[in-house]
């Protein structure tokens, strides 16, 4: 009996074997070519692993990104915890607080949200140029906060709008208000929504490229993602290279989702979950 239910399930276990082989395909020539020499990258050999593992790749692509990834930690961070920051009072407000232009308001959010970068771009630009921020980290801090403060009021507010009304009517009756209802009660209990939405926008900003680009000339202020792209004009054709540098950009987020995955699946479904 057990045989047959396990030869009934076969297929499936095929076809998901070879989905998740299809899925990893990618990672694995970017780690397996990280580790190639010269000659094994001109000779096409992408797909298959490498006779020996040469780590000096990763040293000579840290070397070129070291600037680059220092600016987007310096970048990323405290874009990220502004915006999650400023992104969460807007949700609990426009989730609690009922007035009348709350729910216009949080249409054009949603809007906002998902419109590409590159129709925002030109205004963005010239905004930066007005406040002379082009080719500054502040700049991009700045770019950043407008960009992803509305997908973090979008992501917090859905799941403060599932936060039981009944606990916020007993703190008002014991005299709690609204910002001390925010830091006090609503913070604790939704600190899954504010991870996952932390975790969210800092891999969004960690890996975006055309503002990143588009706002920085030269080092002193460019991020990882454009540096590695430059790494195809500075190193032509070495490939080993340019798939360490990105081994070492994409670690970040990789890491972040290892430790912390287990909050950001958490905090995405406790909105589902609660009554």
């Amino acid at each position: 009996m057990k045989i047959k239910k396990a030869l009934s399930k076969l297929p499936l276990i095929i076809l998901l074997t070879l989905a998740a082989a299809i899925w990893l395909l990618p990672l694995y020539t970017m780690i397996a070519n990280s580790l190639k020499t010269q000659q094994e990258i001109s000779q096409a050999q992408y797909y298959l692993p490498p006779r020996s593992l040469e780590w000096v790749n990763y040293v000579t692509a840290f070397g070129v990104l070291k600037q680059g990834l220092q600016n987007s930690v310096l970048v990323a961070v405290p874009a990220t915890l502004i915006a999650v920051f400023l992104g969460s009072w807007s949700g609990f407000f426009l989730a609690r607080m009922r007035f009348k232009y709350s729910q216009a308001i949080f249409f054009t959010a949603t809007i906002a949200t998902f419109l590409p970068y590159q129709v925002v771009l030109y205004p963005l630009t010239r905004l930066l140029m007005a406040l002379d921020l082009i080719n500054t980290k502040p700049g991009l801090i700045l770019a950043y906060l407008i960009l992803n403060t509305p997908m973090a009021m979008l992501v917090t507010a859905t799941f403060f709008q599932s936060f039981p009304v009944e606990l916020e009517e007993a703190a008002a009756l014991d005299g709690c208000g609204p910002i001390t209802f925010y830091w006090k009660i609503l913070l604790p209990v939704g600190r899954l929504a504010i991870i996952s939405t932390a975790i969210l926008i800092f891999t969004m900003i960690w890996n975006e490229f055309l503002v990143a680009m588009a706002m920085t000339q030269g080092p002193a202020a460019q991020m990882a993602t454009p540096v590695l792209a430059g790494l195809k004009g500075n190193y032509a054709q070495v490939w080993h290279i340019q798939m360490a540098g990105s081994m070492l950009t994409s670690l970040p987020s990789l890491l972040i989702f290892i430790f912390l995955g287990r909050f950001y699946i958490a905090g995405l479904t406790a909105g589902a979950t609660k009554g």
